[in-house]
């Protein structure tokens, strides 16, 4: 049996972690879920739920390391983008001191990643396709074309990103420029593409892309698509980038067919059970190919993945037992679900 803490439980990544676990068969898996609030729903899908601290507090460090003991955990998976740089930094720390692996790049990538400016520059001294960037600071409005996009360096979640379309558009945003980056509008919202691949030792996963809709900034319908232009490029990147782990890329196909990515996140993404319903399980390969098992991967390339709402019932008193103590064992009863 494999210990495996999945923190963020609350959030759509932590969730979707948890539910790709559950898929996986020819393991035996106990899956530790954390988090700081006792509302998050993925908490009481596990087997062991934790309530833990900020993951900005002085005591996170601490609170993981009593749960990496007392649950003998072997592999800690982060579920929140604000913890990447926490986990990158204490990623040996955590392997010497608590024989715990972390599911994470280094600290370099995970910079790199979390600021677009700094992974449109990547990618240009790479020599790979990359949208123009700039810092809106920086640029002359008397001489960029349009459409563009602007948007912050550093975010999450399609929040502050807006299509520029003339001067006009422009204008209000000129009052706060500082870590708003401008860039090229590139093709089209029916070309664009989430792209998956997971890198474990010094193996490369296939790439799975899928051409899809959003809403509210994530994935709410997906189609997976064969793009042999799109994999080599996603793994030419990933490959520079040096990821280590699972790793979702952003892009967009321009008007001359150049993938060109606007967005990297350096962990498993929202769409990892997207890629686990069609034939490609992400933690599956990563955890397999860290314990030397082989790993089966066949791609339904004909299907659409739909997101939908389920409801989760827990009882007050599992609640309270997680507020008094920190620690719950939930009770996983078969819950109502719409497909049977």
């Amino acid at each position: 049996m494999i210990n495996v803490l999945v923190t963020g439980a609350g959030g759509g990544v932590g969730q979707g972690v948890i539910k790709s676990l559950k898929m996986i068969k020819g393991l035996d898996i106990r899956i530790i879920a954390a988090d700081m609030s006792e509302l998050a729903t993925g908490l009481y899908t596990c087997n062991v739920a934790y309530l833990v601290e900020r993951c900005d507090s002085e005591n996170y460090l601490e609170s993981l390391r009593k749960i990496f003991l007392e649950e003998s955990i072997d592999f800690y998976i982060p579920g929140t983008d604000v913890e990447l740089k926490f986990c990158a930094k204490n990623k040996k720390y955590i392997k010497n001191k608590f024989n715990v692996h972390t599911v994470i790049s280094s600290l370099e990538v995970v910079e790199i990643s979390d600021d677009k400016f700094r992974t449109s520059r990547f990618l240009k001294e790479t020599g790979l396709n990359y949208p123009k960037t700039g810092l809106l600071k920086d640029v002359d409005i008397e001489h960029i074309k349009y459409p563009l996009i602007i948007k912050p360096s550093v975010g999450c979640g399609s929040i502050g990103v807006y299509k520029i379309n003339n001067i006009d558009d422009l204008i209000p945003h000129l009052k706060e420029t500082n870590g708003i980056i401008i860039q090229e509008y590139i093709g089209s919202e029916e070309t664009e593409y989430t792209c998956t691949v997971v890198k474990v030792k010094n193996e490369l996963s296939p790439v799975l892309s899928f051409n899809r809709v959003l809403r509210n900034g994530d994935t709410y319908r997906a189609e997976p698509i064969k793009s042999e232009e799109i994999e080599k490029y996603v793994i030419e990147v990933a490959s520079n980038l040096d990821i280590d782990g699972g790793c979702n890329f952003q892009l967009r196909v321009d008007k001359d067919g150049k993938p060109k990515i606007f967005e990297i996140n350096s962990r498993f993404s929202g769409t990892t059970p997207f890629c686990a319903q069609v034939g490609f399980n992400p933690v599956e390969f990563y955890l397999k190919r860290m314990l030397d098992m082989k790993v089966s991967i066949e791609i339904d390339y004909d299907s659409f993945v739909f997101r939908y709402w389920s409801e989760l019932v827990v009882k007050k008193n599992q609640l309270n037992t997680l507020c008094e103590n920190n620690k719950s064992l939930p009770e996983l009863k078969k819950q109502f679900e719409l497909f049977r």
